[in-house]
């Protein structure tokens, strides 16, 4: 997964090639097959370049993520959202930060200060080496305890720091990789308002005017550009970040760290977005209504409640997100909305946007053979209904609570597998830079809440969700979330049928929708709907036959 230290030349353009040996059967192949790619055979002598991809690519026992660049370049804040990430992924990860090492040992009052940083201050940069060899032994500890991901959080910012952790990573009992995530940021704005997120919340500037934290930390950055050495390719494995994320570059990142974290390294920004979460609405109790099922299943309708949570969910997503653009000062945008498939989370937007997406990955976890004609899709309360599956079937809770996160449902999925469909719904959010509504169901929301919550992996089948509650998720600047519950009053807002006709609120998509439809096909409204592109909220009339689809 990562290059080791001291790795050979890899060969390059115009190095001398072996040429077929003479009298080979070699015959040109058809334009046909040259088009499409089936002329000859792949070598089984492979380059030392794809033998060192097969030697990096299988999952190493235990990586170590080292963090390089200027201060304020946003590395503090990558670790935590990678940290975050890894481990909402199962795999366990521990940030260890350099900084609090340094502060340990020495009063932030003198190692906060500028001239702590100098590197003619023979002292202070043997202090400053003697806290980045403790963070990285304790790092190398967390792995031989079972860590997969170790991540050090410091500037590493010349060719001989890191020489020295490559060394010392190399020497250890244990066969680690190295991977180093290289913070590059020229952008002003970028700069300014990691500058000012620094200052506002170090311990480093404490008793300090935001004036005067602010001069001295641009010196702190002025003594580190001095002997500033960018990461070169012949260090190993690394990775590039120009101004968080605008542009990346990897050089010898396979297996995991080219499946998962690269991905995420290019979807993460320093914006800000509401990010609403909310349970699709009530469906309709089994047996009721017409054509309704004699049990919930995949096709349960909205009930009553359900249809007044639609109403209720798109007055409260408009106030927001005006609320939002007014206080960025910019022109209102959509909100992306994405539900699940089953037709409960589609009806629960009916009244917000004609326009969302649909993913097979938010659906419920598959329970397989649990459940079956009592547990299906609908879950009246706010966790599942444990209980219940533990006085049916106490052999498989036993074997759960063992191991929550990989225990499978028979013949079904497990909460992990939940987690890796859930992947990609993520990474868009998380690069989503307008709000984001997910309509989805308790097994798949208590994954999400768990990530924007930081909260273990183990503990997410036990997450409270409650019905006609929106968890609202707000990013912070340090790279983590501050996370509100707002409870909808169902009572509040009446049905359709009380209304008769009930408006549907926007959600800034910028259309505006006037249409009676007489029949519960979607695709029909789809092809029905007249839109005017220069008004911004959406109004839309349904029948109430038409909302619950």
């Amino acid at each position: 997964m990562a290059a080791p230290s001291g790795a050979h030349r890899l060969p390059m353009e115009g190095d001398a090639q072996a040429s077929p040996a003479s009298g080979s059967n070699m015959s040109p192949g058809s334009s046909d097959e040259y088009y499409s790619g089936a002329t000859g055979k792949v070598s089984l002598a492979a380059s030392e370049r794809q033998a060192l991809r097969e030697r990096l690519t299988p999952d190493a026992a235990g990586i170590v993520l080292c963090m390089v660049g200027l201060p304020a370049r946003g590395k503090s804040f990558i670790s935590r959202k990678v940290e975050r990430f890894l481990n909402w992924r199962g795999f366990s990860t521990k940030s260890f930060n350099v900084g609090m090492y340094r502060r340990d040992a020495v009063d932030p009052e003198r190692s906060g200060r500028s001239d702590y940083f100098d590197a003619e201050n023979s002292t202070a940069l043997a202090a400053r080496q003697e806290a980045a060899m403790k963070a990285l032994i304790d790092a190398l500890v967390f792995l031989d305890d079972g860590g997969k991901f170790a991540i050090l959080d410091a500037t590493n910012s010349t060719l001989q720091r890191r020489h020295m952790i490559g060394e010392k990573v190399a020497a250890h009992s244990r066969q680690y990789s190295l991977i180093f995530i290289e913070a590059l940021c020229d952008d002003e704005e970028v700069l300014e308002a990691n500058m000012s997120t620094k200052v506002q919340f170090s311990p480093d500037f404490k008793n300090m005017t935001s004036e005067q934290a602010l001069a001295d930390l641009k010196i702190r950055i002025a003594k580190y550009a001095e002997v500033y050495e960018p990461v070169q390719d012949h260090e190993g494995a690394s990775i590039k970040l120009f101004n968080l994320s605008s542009k990346v570059m990897a050089n010898h990142c396979y297996g995991r760290v080219a499946k998962s974290i690269l991905p995420f390294l290019m979807a993460i920004h320093i914006g800000g977005r509401p990010i609403w979460l909310v349970r699709a609405g009530a469906g309709q109790p089994p047996g009721t209504g017409q054509g309704s099922p004699t049990r919930h299943d995949r096709t349960s309708r909205l009930s009553e409640e359900g249809r007044s949570l639609a109403i209720g969910l798109a007055a409260f997503v408009r106030r927001r997100a005006d609320e939002y653009w007014r206080s960025i000062g910019k022109p209102q945008e959509p909100t992306l909305v994405i539900t699940s498939t089953m037709p409960r989370a589609v009806a629960s937007v009916c009244y917000t946007t004609l326009v969302h997406d649909q993913r097979s990955a938010l659906n419920p976890v598959d329970k397989g053979a649990i459940g079956e004609g009592w547990w299906d899709v609908e879950c009246p309360s706010d966790v599942p209904p444990w209980k219940e599956v533990e006085f049916r079937h106490p052999e498989f809770m036993a074997q759960w609570r063992k191991n929550p996160v990989r225990c499978h449902f028979p013949g079904g999925e497990s909460y992990n597998d939940v987690v890796m469909r859930l992947e990609g719904v993520l990474l868009d959010v998380e690069m989503c830079t307008t709000p984001v509504l997910i309509v989805s169901h308790v097994t798949t929301l208590q994954l999400l809440v768990a990530y924007f919550r930081g909260i273990p992996l183990d503990q997410a089948w036990e997450l409270p969700v409650p019905r006609n509650t929106v968890f609202e998720v707000l990013p912070t600047p340090g790279g983590s979330f501050h996370c509100e519950e707002h409870r909808i009053d169902t009572s509040a807002f009446p049905s359709p049928e009380e209304e008769g006709e009930a408006p549907a609120v926007g959600c800034g998509g910028g259309r505006t929708c006037s249409v009676d439809f007489e029949n519960s096909n979607p695709h029909a409204k789809r092809q029905r709907v007249a839109t005017s592109e220069d008004l911004g909220a959406a109004y839309c009339r349904c029948l109430p036959v038409a909302c619950p689809v």
